[in-house]
């Protein structure tokens, strides 16, 4: 994605490194694809950079199920949904019912 002054410096350069913006507008949240089971979300909160790395491996179906309660529902209608990009949307998820415990850097 090339740099168009659009968003902060540390956002483009994720950008430019493989991640994909999933929601503009709630503090740049993007996604990096680490692997078919293996997410890195990051979104900006005030002046800081919540990460969190989600590896569905590890994920029971009970926790599965948690994490899209309240955006769907259940684990089949994402299925259903989003096809075979559904483990980043359950992912995505997890991420926003979780972002209080992410890691947390300042921004640059």
């Amino acid at each position: 994605m090339k740099s168009d002054n659009t968003y902060p410096t540390h956002v483009q350069a994720d950008l430019n490194n493989g991640f994909d913006l999933t929601d503009p507008d709630n503090g740049h949240q993007r996604c990096q694809k680490l692997s078919d089971n293996k997410f890195l979300y990051r979104q900006d909160v005030g002046p800081y950079t919540h990460q969190i790395t989600v590896d569905m491996n590890l994920m029971s179906d009970d926790e599965q199920q948690e994490a899209v309660d309240g955006y769907y529902a259940d684990v089949e209608e994402v299925k259903e949904t989003y096809g075979d990009s559904y483990l980043q949307i359950i992912a995505e998820c997890y991420f926003e019912n979780n972002i209080g415990e992410a890691m947390i850097t300042d921004i640059e």
